[in-house]
Order: C-alpha cells, then structure tokens, then sequence
C-alpha cells in the first residue's frame, strides 16, 4: 500500500497547479506525459485526463490508474486498488497536498511532499 501512496503523490505533484493558474496548468498536464523522478533515480510516468482519471507507469513496468481532482486549492488524488490486490485489501484513501504553480509543457522543477522527499518533475509534449 505504500507503494500506491508514494505512486498517488507523484501524481499530485506532476500537475503542479494552483490558484488561478489551475485552468492552464492543467491544461498543460492534460494530453502529455509528466515525469516524476524520485531520490533514488527511479521515474514514474503519469498520463492525465481531462475527466479526473490518470494512469501511471513505473521504473519497473508495474502500471496502475486513480482519479484525481482539485479540492479547495489542493490537488488531491484516489489511485485505484490494482487488480492483483490480496482478498480484503482496503481500498486506497484519497491524499490531498499543497503543489506549485503554472508550470507548462517543457518546464522542470524539483518539489516536495508531504514526507519531505524530493522529486524531480517535468511535463513532457506528447503521450
């Protein structure tokens, strides 16, 4: 389940939105590939939707899909529970984390979760 967590938040921070930016940032993040690059070299693949669906690829092929939105200024995010789930594991909650703002296609930063760790983000142009 940690890994689903550690998974929701690159998707969180991938968007990189905020305010009355949101619109255009999002629309950046819709339609193209974000990268997620944790500490340890390992990238993460995120692929949004404009119906508050997105879909991921990590470093070692496992895939997965969520949904997100935006709550109060905040991009929060639910990833589904994988098919290959033990009987009676609970579902994955819903996170919510503050994230930076108007970053379009192109962009690189490096951002912060929650838990301190940093991660390398970029929005890629194209799927």
């Amino acid at each position: 389940m940690r890994k689903i967590a550690i998974l929701g938040f690159a998707a969180l921070v991938a968007a990189g939105l905020s305010g009355a930016a949101l619109a255009d940032t999002m629309a950046e993040a819709i339609g193209n590939t974000v990268l997620a690059t944790n500490a340890k070299g390992e990238t993460t693949k995120l692929w949004f939707k404009a119906d508050g669906t997105y879909t991921f690829e990590t470093a070692k092929g496992e895939k997965g899909s969520g949904k997100w939105a935006i709550k109060e200024g905040k991009y929060c995010n639910t990833p589904d529970l994988p098919a290959t789930a033990p009987a009676g594991t609970a579902a994955p909650k819903e996170t919510c984390d503050v994230y930076e703002a108007n970053h379009k296609a192109g962009d690189k930063w490096a951002q912060k979760n929650a838990s301190g760790e940093t991660f390398n983000i970029e929005i890629k142009k194209g799927m």
